[in-house]
């Protein structure tokens, strides 16, 4: 247990403000012109900015109970990157919306979830942001571990996916420890990211309905099949990021018992096309 905390408080926790072109022409179905594989990464994307902002509302409910210095400097830290996360997909969603996609109305429809999340008990808000930390780590994992499938994304998309990996798994533990810290109730950790992840899929399925729906589209058969292999092929997406979510389920786990560090050091030299777009 002492190894997992030295490792937790030893990651630095670095925001980033990024100057992605957001501007910059993209095919309406950005990912290899595949409506299923596009509108499951749109629909995700329109999650984000209030998603990230519940997260924070999360923590910070407990700010004034943490006493630990380096807790307390990595929730700025945590703090700051989904700040900007939300700011980034804020640009991209309006990007999208201005193809035709209605991102208005996914995100009208969060405000209300995300109202209705924040009349949980303070309890219960940072455990459904600690499930869904570990979603996103998870994804982000994927994302590092094999770059290369959103090599047919547009540069944009695959630069600020990159981006948001590289920093979710930066701070995966942050609410996690503060949820240790201060309730550490290990039923209610494993039952709401049951809750969780019945919700986020559900979502994303009823989401990505009504985006392919607004240009009156129906997947073809190629879509079908290569949306069969993306997701749950192999090398799947969803198939990996269930091994991810099933690690969540041990008693005692901990973000940091999943060894991601690999992943992201040094990652400004192997994406410098990214790296460069750092604001000072």
């Amino acid at each position: 247990m002492t190894d997992i905390k030295n490792k937790s408080q030893s990651v630095e926790i670095k925001p980033r403000r990024m100057a992605f072109d957001t501007s910059a022409p993209m095919q309406k179905f950005a990912f290899e012109n595949n409506s299923l594989i596009s509108t499951f990464f749109y629909a995700l994307s329109a999650l984000f900015p209030d998603g990230e902002r519940f997260f924070i509302h999360s923590v910070r409910n407990y700010r004034d109970d943490i006493k630990d210095d380096i807790l307390k400097e990595q929730i700025r830290g945590f703090i700051g990157q989904e700040a900007h996360h939300g700011v980034s997909h804020e640009a991209l969603n309006k990007a999208i919306e201005n193809m035709g996609f209605p991102m208005e109305r996914i995100v009208g429809r969060l405000h209300k979830r995300v109202a209705f999340l924040k009349s949980l008990s303070r309890e219960r808000q940072l455990a459904m942001t600690v499930a869904m930390e570990h979603f996103t780590a998870s994804l982000a994992e994927f994302l590092l571990k094999n770059p290369e499938i959103l090599d047919g994304a547009a540069p944009v998309v695959r630069k600020m996916l990159l981006w948001h990996a590289v920093e979710e798994i930066e701070h995966k533990a942050v609410a996690f420890d503060v949820y240790r810290e201060h309730v550490n109730d290990e039923f209610m950790r494993k039952r709401v990211m049951v809750f969780a992840m019945i919700s986020l899929f559900s979502r994303l399925a009823m989401y990505q309905v009504w985006l392919l729906r607004s240009q009156r589209h129906f997947p073809s058969w190629r879509e079908w099949k290569e949306a069969a292999v993306f997701f749950w092929g192999k090398k799947g997406v969803l198939r990996d990021n269930m091994k991810g979510l099933a690690k969540f389920f041990r008693t005692g786990f901990h973000p940091w018992d999943i060894d991601q560090n690999y992943l992201i050091e040094d990652w400004e030299k192997r994406y410098p096309d990214i790296a460069e777009l750092q604001v000072n």
